[in-house]
């Protein structure tokens, strides 16, 4: 018998999702089959199972992890956050999610773009924009309220995956960095427009 190292659930979890990654990466989510991505992993059938029942379930924990990423980010610079300048440290933060290439990226743009043509990635859209909004919250102790009304909040997420697809299928990433103080500019006017009218609308 070997001495192997027994994995913990967090680390069969995470297992599941780097395989899942590559094999998305690879051939797309709406191709991607629960059968490549076992075969990409130490674990049987039944064990990935235990955790996962689809492939989507596994999407969803992976742009779980993308939202952990970016707040944890967020967390970091907060202490460049100076009082009354709330909205340009957003800006700053927001502008950089959009020009970040980092491995969620392409998941990301994956799932905007195959969230087009299946209901049930769009329903897992509307419920990771709910539980991003949330953490969000929870990074922003002070009181933010024009950052978190749903009304803007819809429009700066549309907004921003429009441009997150164009940064990363039409590769205007290196002209969005050259420009970013032009991005930046826009993201505060739109926070500014919003805070007037008191409820949100732009």
């Amino acid at each position: 018998m070997t001495d192997t190292k027994r994995l913990t659930a967090a680390e069969r979890k995470k297992e599941i999702m780097n395989s899942a990654a590559k094999v998305i990466s690879e051939r797309g989510l709406e191709k991607a089959t629960m059968e490549e991505i076992i075969a990409g992993t130490t674990l049987s059938k039944g064990g990935v199972y235990h955790y996962y029942g689809s492939v989507n379930e596994i999407f969803k924990d992976i742009m779980r992890f993308g939202i952990e990423y970016r707040n944890n980010v967020i967390k970091e610079h907060l202490s460049e956050c100076k009082k009354g300048e709330e909205m340009q440290f957003m800006a700053r933060q927001l502008v950089d999610k959009i020009i970040d290439d980092n491995p969620y990226m392409p998941l990301y743009v994956e799932f905007l773009i195959a969230g087009k043509r299946n209901p049930e990635l769009k329903t897992m859209m509307l419920d990771l924009q709910t539980e991003t909004m949330e953490s969000f919250k929870g990074v922003f102790e002070n009181d933010s309220e024009w950052l978190f009304n749903p009304n803007i909040a819809q429009f700066i997420t549309d907004y921003m995956n429009a441009l997150i697809l164009a940064s990363n299928v039409l590769d205007a990433r290196e002209n969005f960095k050259k420009n970013r103080r032009y991005l930046e500019d826009m993201m505060v006017y739109l926070f500014e427009q919003g805070k007037e009218n008191g409820n949100g609308s732009l």
